[in-house]
């Protein structure tokens, strides 16, 4: 390794330790407990608890990991904004890219994560409270030969929907989860989770991607008017291939971080309502009896 380069990661990595130290590691959310000592007072049905529990700590783990790499974003944002052009772009590829793009990957998976925990737990709870309530979610298979229906984010927020009825909060927390990955986020980061998913997404900081874009569009030409001027009108049922000057912008790392941020206090938010439904679903669950023997 050149020690220039060497001596760049060294001084900027002190730089971000001292931070550390000083405690300077916003956002400042703090982690949220793992205390789940609720969902075992009730009688559920075969494996409810279990599943209830394993999954609403898995959601937090995601939560937690979130708010971690965000502060990590923040801190290594003000070390490299110190550094000039080159070096910065050799910082940000070095330490930053990686958790950047985790994290602008996140509003999309964490809604599909709620709207899954969220289905699978309130399903549990319904059963546990009603013996007559079917064990049947939409999609489900019906016959021996008939494969699983896959249903779409929005059939699924709406499945959800439908699930929560019997609670007033459920399109409060319905649209709490659509808040995430909506289309101001997406236009905030250039869509960069599509695009980097399943084309070219935007660069970090630097560099222009997609400079040239093709396009398929109604054709057109140009028609004489019965005044005797001319029009561009359509052609009908033909279409045209274009090819021309495009290009994606590279995101803001600033900008893009605090966009991001905003994402992960709509999720805490949504944490915070599913938790308080799932918490108001099971006052109406059997307690488990106490033993003979308990204080």
């Amino acid at each position: 390794m050149d020690i220039k380069y060497s001596m760049l990661l060294r001084t900027a990595y002190d730089a971000y330790l001292v931070r550390w130290d000083e405690g300077e590691m916003g956002p400042s959310e703090r982690y949220l407990p793992y205390d789940f000592e609720q969902i075992d007072r009730y009688q559920w049905s075969l494996l409810g608890a279990e599943m209830v529990r394993d999954e609403l700590r898995e959601l937090t783990n995601l939560l937690n990991g979130w708010l971690g790499l965000l502060r990590r974003w923040k801190a290594w944002n003000s070390v490299i904004a110190g550094y000039e052009k080159d070096d910065a772009w050799e910082l940000r590829r070095e330490f930053l890219e990686a958790l950047a793009h985790q994290c602008l990957l996140l509003p999309s998976a964490m809604r599909d994560t709620f709207t899954f925990v969220a289905t699978n737990s309130m399903h549990q709870v319904r059963l546990a409270q009603d013996a007559s309530y079917p064990d049947r979610i939409d999609g489900d298979p019906t016959t021996h030969d008939e494969k699983p229906r896959h249903l779409t984010r929005r059939q699924k927020e709406q499945r959800l929907l439908k699930l929560l009825a019997p609670w007033s909060v459920a399109k409060k927390f319905v649209n709490l989860i659509c808040s995430l990955d909506a289309h101001d986020y997406r236009s905030a980061t250039s869509d960069y989770r599509n695009r980097t998913s399943h084309a070219i997404g935007p660069r970090l900081g630097i560099g222009m991607t997609r400079a040239v874009v093709r396009s398929v569009k109604p054709a057109t030409e140009h028609k004489k008017q019965a005044n005797g001027t001319y029009e561009m009108v359509r052609i009908p049922g033909r279409m045209s291939v274009g090819y021309g000057w495009g290009g994606t912008l590279p995101l803001d790392i600033e900008d893009a971080c605090t966009v991001n941020l905003e994402q992960f206090r709509r999720a805490r938010a949504c944490y915070e309502c599913y938790w308080s439904l799932l918490l108001d679903g099971m006052k109406g669950i059997p307690l488990i009896p106490r033993t003979s023997g308990a204080n």
